[in-house]
């Protein structure tokens, strides 16, 4: 820009600022300057910069400057009276209380709509009718079980000990007149003489089942029944007697507990045998007997016959002793008492 431009402007300016001062008798009103107005000034560079800080005292300014603007017009030549100035100005800005009969804020705007619109109902979309779904149809009903192939096929006669399973698993199959299997079948079960892990149970994609089974308590026989439908099926199976864990004495048909009394000069015969755990008998094939003193009671045969176990004594003096018997790895202590009344003794069959 050429220096007669600038002057040009600069006169321009001024005769603006100076035509917005009130003339003689009206109120004084100044137009405040703008930072648009302050960067054209030091731009164009034709008025010092005390006058520039004048007018900015005469005519303040129309906003607050902030960090940034300072900096701004720093940059374009600003000095230390123009940004004083500044600073003043701002002050009185921010002190200087509302005019009188300024406009108060307006509130906002609310458009209203046109009165025809309250009338205007817009219609909500229709939903479309629900489509009717047919049901599935039913499956068909189970073919009848075949009474042929309907049972047990696996365990069935086996023999085990009282209180244990089977070796072999009892198995139950369901079959179809087709010979298909018959899958998901509710089979109600039921033993005689032994224990179920469960009284109800269903046949696999097989057909097929496992009965959960504990023989005994006595040795003979178990029985298991199985209801499926209207078909009901059995299976036995044998328990025998456990392993011996105390011995039986026996003279003719009284039991021998602890104590047993005898008379003088009189051979008694007993009969030996073993027990299981769940009171069971087991035969013994032979015995082994001792006595404490053999004056009092002494052993004459010890051992066995085809019925089992067989002892056989004969009292001497009158007095108490020990009579041990062993068989089946088991032994059993007995006090002997031998009495000088031959009446009051034991009732006990003599051998022939």
């Amino acid at each position: 820009m050429s220096a007669a431009v600038a002057r040009h402007f600069t006169s321009v300016f001024l005769l603006l600022l100076a035509a917005a001062r009130p003339a003689p008798g009206q109120s004084p009103s100044t137009e405040p300057l703008r930072k648009t107005d302050l960067v054209r000034l030091l731009t164009v560079g034709t008025i010092r910069s005390a006058e520039l800080a004048a007018l900015v005292n005469r005519n303040c300014l129309s906003f607050i400057p902030t960090a940034r603007d300072r900096a701004d017009l720093v940059s374009l030549g600003a000095d230390t009276a123009l940004l004083r100035a500044l600073a003043a100005c701002a002050r009185r800005v921010e002190a200087a209380p509302p005019a009188p009969g300024a406009a108060r804020a307006r509130p906002p705007l609310v458009r209203r709509p046109p009165a025809d619109a309250a009338r205007r109902v817009v219609a909500r979309p229709v939903a479309p009718p629900p489509v009717a779904v047919a049901p599935p149809p039913p499956p068909p009903p189970p073919l009848p079980l075949s009474t042929t192939l309907t049972g047990f096929v696996s365990g069935v006669g086996q023999h085990g000990a009282v209180g244990t399973r089977p070796t072999l698993p009892l198995v139950f199959q369901a079959r179809d007149t087709t010979g298909g299997p018959a899958m998901g079948e509710v089979v109600t079960l039921g033993v005689t003489n032994g224990r179920l892990g469960a009284a109800r149970a269903v046949t696999d994609s097989s057909g097929r089942l496992s009965v959960d089974l504990t023989l005994g308590p006595k040795a003979g026989a178990t029985v298991v029944r199985a209801t499926v439908r209207t078909l009901i099926r059995e299976a036995t199976l044998f328990p025998e007697a456990g392993a011996v864990v105390r011995l039986m004495l026996r003279c003719g048909d009284t039991p021998i507990e602890r104590k047993v009394a005898f008379t003088r000069e009189s051979p008694l015969l007993f009969r030996v045998t073993g027990q299981d755990a769940f009171g069971n008998p087991v035969p013994v094939p032979h015995v082994a007997a001792a006595t404490g003193d053999k004056g009092v009671l002494r052993v004459d045969y010890a051992g066995g016959d085809s019925l089992g176990g067989v002892l056989r004594v004969t009292p001497g003096e009158p007095g108490s002793t020990s009579l041990v018997v062993v068989a089946s790895g088991r032994r059993e202590d007995i006090t002997a008492v031998v009495l000088q009344n031959r009446d009051s003794g034991a009732s006990c069959r003599r051998p022939g």
